[in-house]
């Protein structure tokens, strides 16, 4: 079995093992708020539920070899990515109104659909462009998506609740192989709005260790191993700290007063990582 086919079943068994989860939380947790800002954690639930149409309408154009917008849809673009997520955040919550008591069999039920088309790709297919609001994405990079969607969002909903919450081992090599292929420059663009230029360090341990610079040069950002230049800023944690910064669920203030981070260098450019 590839290293695909491995996160595609990994899709299907953590979707069933998050959607036992939420079978054990009553209508008030499930109504509380999520750490994803806006939505309560059954908000959450519907956003997953809502991304499975998106991610099964574009895996299944991009393998029959059309990487193209969907009809009504812009090019692929940051700014039609950041114009989505605004109008994303009321359509999920109108989404979970529409499903009522019918949230978590709705969940099951769609989260089968996916399995079941990502079961009927072959090897050839992993690699076919897809169409994504942001760029255009591998068959492969969905499937990673997907995987780090799940385990984010999950943590959105168990961090309120449960004080020892972590992201799952299992998907963590699924979320910091997109964070360089995806997140970084789209989902994360510290100084963007500043037109900045630095290299932020950021010495990994933990889960999977490495040394990753983040190069931002007049707002564009990407991430690439680090190099013998010297770093503007250099943050020293672990692998889940580092992906929940990069997924803005927490402020560089914040980790550095939990003991979860410590910054060495410019201390204004490090405060434009949580901008």
């Amino acid at each position: 079995m590839s290293a695909t086919q491995q996160r595609v079943s990994l899709i299907k068994s953590e979707s069933k093992r998050i959607h036992q989860y939420l079978g054990t939380l009553s209508a008030q947790q499930l109504a509380r708020p999520s750490a994803c800002e806006a939505w309560e954690g059954r908000d959450v639930v519907a956003h997953l539920i809502g991304a499975i149409d998106l991610f099964s309408a574009n895996i299944s154009r991009g393998a029959s070899g059309d990487p193209s917008p969907p009809e009504g849809f812009p090019p692929a673009s940051v700014d039609a990515l950041a114009a989505r997520m605004v109008a994303g955040a009321q359509r999920a919550i109108t989404l979970r109104e529409s499903m009522g008591d019918q949230l978590l069999t709705t969940f099951s039920q769609r989260c089968d659909d996916l399995d079941r088309l990502l079961a009927g790709l072959g090897a050839g297919d992993w690699e076919k462009p897809c169409y994504h609001p942001a760029t255009v994405i591998s068959v492969s990079s969905y499937i990673d998506l997907r995987l780090a969607e799940l385990a984010v969002h999950e943590w959105d909903i168990r961090s309120k609740l449960e004080q020892s919450a972590h992201l799952s081992k299992d998907c963590l090599p699924a979320v910091m192989d997109l964070i360089p292929t995806f997140v970084v420059g789209r989902l994360f663009r510290p100084g963007h709005q500043q037109g900045t230029s630095a290299i932020y360090r950021f010495q990994v341990t933990g889960a999977i260790p490495g040394s990753h610079d983040i190069i931002v040069e007049k707002g564009e950002s990407r991430m690439e191993p680090a190099s013998g230049s010297a770093a503007d800023v250099t943050f020293n944690c672990d692998t889940e700290t580092f992906a929940l910064l990069i997924y803005g669920r927490f402020q560089v203030k914040q980790a550095e007063s939990d003991g979860r981070i410590t910054v060495e260098g410019d201390r204004d450019l490090a405060s434009l990582i949580s901008e």
